[in-house]
């Protein structure tokens, strides 16, 4: 009898055990499933909250280019230039980093030369060899015929290669196409991407706002001197002088980079292209918006901020 009492206590004390070890593991999986649903509430608050802020910097920087030189050097200190500087812009409690871009400034994708092309693609570090092969099928894949540019890429080739599909034979609808070319690699997409545009790019882009690889591409310099010369373009624009004469803003079709504040290593960036539409409603138009995060260190053109505090 006393052998059996034992037995079952054992059994009991097992049953208590394996209770509360489950009870345990309830209790764990409980506390993890609500923060992790807090968690996720609290970035789709926060995101909701970005997408707020950057459709009112995009209206703001709208509204900004329409308003008159003038009006603005007396309303907000200095008008803005779409040169990609960076500008703090403060609304409803929070900083958002602004970067402006004319358009015009880019190349346009289905209209560039394939000489421009090869150039600015040996400007930004590619061999003569490599620029010419990539060039001629960034050319092949945008043009409606099935015959190949020397060095360049059709059907067949892409078939060769083990691609599903060919060349698409008809005009960029959007720079990401790039990826899909032969021969193109992430990094040079990364190189490339920056400085093309299908919606309000040209043949022959404007100057005054253009990076230092397309200038370089237009002006037939090198890299470092076509950087020297807007650092020495920047330098000319004395900071708080008066002129009669009227500043070149660019336009009608800017590029808007929006960042919000880093969290958790991480930063909101909304990227969005717009064309202003004075005199109409809405008085200026979206093209096209991109949503992301930023988690690479900004560079050095991202970091640095002037003094203009909106």
């Amino acid at each position: 009898m006393m052998t059996g009492r034992r037995y079952q206590r054992g059994i009991a004390l097992m049953l208590v055990m394996w209770v509360l070890t489950l009870l345990t593991v309830m209790a764990v999986s409980l506390t993890v499933s609500r923060r992790t649903e807090v968690a996720l509430a609290d970035n789709h608050v926060e995101s909701a909250r970005f997408r707020t802020l950057a459709e009112a910097a995009i209206a703001y920087t709208a509204l900004h280019y329409m308003t008159p030189e003038a009006q603005v050097d007396a309303e907000q200190g200095t008008a803005w230039l779409p040169d990609g500087r960076s500008r703090i812009w403060s609304f409803a409690g929070s900083e958002l980093t602004l970067r402006v871009f004319n358009e015009s400034s880019r190349y346009d994708l289905n209209q560039i030369r394939p000489e421009s092309l090869r150039t600015l693609l040996e400007v930004l570090g590619l061999l003569p060899e490599e620029a010419d092969a990539l060039a001629a099928a960034i050319v092949d894949w945008r043009d409606e015929d099935d015959l190949a540019l020397l060095n360049g890429a059709e059907d067949a080739d892409y078939a060769e290669a083990g691609r599903a599909l060919g060349a698409k034979d008809a005009a960029y609808e959007a720079v990401e196409e790039l990826r899909q070319v032969l021969g193109m690699t992430p990094e040079r997409y990364r190189l490339l991407a920056p400085e093309v545009s299908v919606q309000g790019g040209s043949s022959q882009p404007v100057e005054r706002f253009a990076s230092p690889a397309v200038l370089a591409t237009l002006k037939g310099l090198t890299l470092e001197e076509a950087r020297e010369e807007i650092a020495e373009r920047d330098r000319a624009e004395v900071s708080g002088a008066t002129s009669t004469t009227l500043i070149e803003r660019g336009g009608p079709v800017y590029r808007l980079q929006v960042t919000g504040p880093r969290s958790s290593g991480a930063a909101r960036r909304m990227e969005a292209l717009f064309q202003l539409a004075p005199g109409q409603q809405p008085p200026y138009q979206v093209l096209w918006r991109r949503q992301g995060l930023v988690t690479e260190p900004l560079s050095d053109s991202e970091s640095e901020t002037d003094d203009d505090v909106h």
